[in-house]
């Protein structure tokens, strides 16, 4: 089951999409017969709804749940849930759909949770249901920079015997609770604090780089206990692998800090904390050579790269710490140059919404890491 193109290849208006199935053989590993077309439109064709997809199929009780998302993944994304008695169809739209969406409720709601769509169930030991699904936590109802994130919810059954998670103006929680279940003291989400000392001679698993392992381009081995990263001739505004060791943001206000050892030889090697969006949309908080001289500098890159502040320090240092403070709203860039006894500030509110979803599009959200580059 999948979603596919309008009937014919022919789109009544954009969006328009179908939910299709096709019988498997498991013995040949190959599909059979013919596709046919479950879904056509959406939950409500009449209203022309956009961008069916992302089907599960169940079979709960003798009877087949075809569940979709619709409305694409943004503030009017959903989730739809329809009924049959074959896998093959026919499927009938539950009267009350949407069984999970956020788009009606008033934008200025504290704690909002938007976009929520894209979900799937799961049945516990026990014998309740849970949804997991994707949605966004956006600042001050304004941008979001942490992507789709996935959230859980209990499931609840109506009296005619369908599946949903909201109805009218059901919240989605920032926190479910559930009975016997305690957060543990070494978790990576909500609030925490994390040090990492790159003392391991592999990456933890939050970590990341762009595309493939760049494993030609870093090392925890070379110097134990440190990231070296090489200055590759290769730059974060190309869709290639850079020397970028990155995590995904994890919250709108937070404080992140390095310490980094670096001597550039040309003007051209530079290095230190980069936020990326995609290749258009990052600020590079970095140290770099001009002439016999050596700078602190914040640039922002874009389809042209601009320098938004710059501090020149002695041209003997070579070790820096760097520090990044988010408001949600604002970011703050420090430097110090004494070992942390000191931070001196580079450039203050510089704005995150730069970063978002909203301005440079897409789905995910920004990363933030450590980068090198002779380009």
């Amino acid at each position: 089951v999948n979603n596919d193109e309008a009937p014919d290849n022919k789109p009544e208006y954009s969006g328009h999409r179908t939910i299709r199935i096709q019988e498997f053989d498991v013995k040949t590993d190959k599909t059979i017969g013919p596709r046919k077309i479950l879904v056509n439109k959406g939950a409500q064709p009449a209203d022309k709804p956009i961008w069916i997809e992302g089907p599960h199929l169940y079979k709960i009780n003798g009877k087949y749940f075809l569940m979709s998302a619709e409305g694409g993944t943004g503030n009017w994304h959903s989730e739809v849930i329809f009924r049959g008695d074959s896998p093959m169809g026919k499927f009938l739209p539950w009267k009350n759909n949407p069984i999970l969406t956020q788009r009606h409720l008033n934008s200025d709601r504290p704690n909002s949770v938007t976009c929520a769509g894209h979900a799937d169930l799961i049945q516990t030991k026990e014998g309740d249901w849970w949804a997991v699904f994707l949605a966004c936590r956006p600042i001050n109802n304004q941008f979001e920079n942490l992507g789709r994130e996935t959230f859980m919810m209990p499931v609840k059954w109506s009296e005619d015997g369908f599946p949903y998670m909201t109805q009218g103006d059901d919240l989605v929680p920032m926190i479910v609770k559930r009975e016997g279940v305690k957060r543990d003291t070494t978790v990576t989400y909500g609030n925490f604090e994390l040090v990492e000392n790159f003392d391991s001679p592999v990456l933890d698993m939050p970590w990341m780089t762009l595309r493939a392992s760049a494993s030609d381009l870093y090392s925890l081995t070379e110097t134990p206990g440190y990231l070296t990263l090489k200055c590759a001739d290769i730059s974060s505004t190309e869709k290639k692998t850079p020397a970028f060791v990155c995590r995904r943001l994890q919250h709108h206000k937070f404080e992140c800090a390095t310490r980094m050892l670096f001597n550039p030889s040309n003007d051209k090697e530079t290095a230190g904390m980069l936020l990326f969006k995609d290749e258009t949309h990052q600020y590079f908080f970095c140290l770099n050579k001009v002439g016999e001289n050596k700078n602190i500098s914040l640039k922002q890159i874009g389809e042209k790269e601009q320098t938004l502040a710059s501090d020149e320090i002695d041209a003997d240092t070579n070790e820096v710490y760097l520090k990044l403070v988010s408001q949600g709203i604002g970011y703050d860039f420090y430097y110090s140059i004494d070992g942390e006894k000191s931070w001196k500030l580079l450039c203050k509110d510089v704005a995150p919404s730069y970063l978002s979803t909203t301005t440079a599009g897409g789905f995910t959200g920004t990363t933030i890491g450590l980068y090198a580059t002779c380009k």
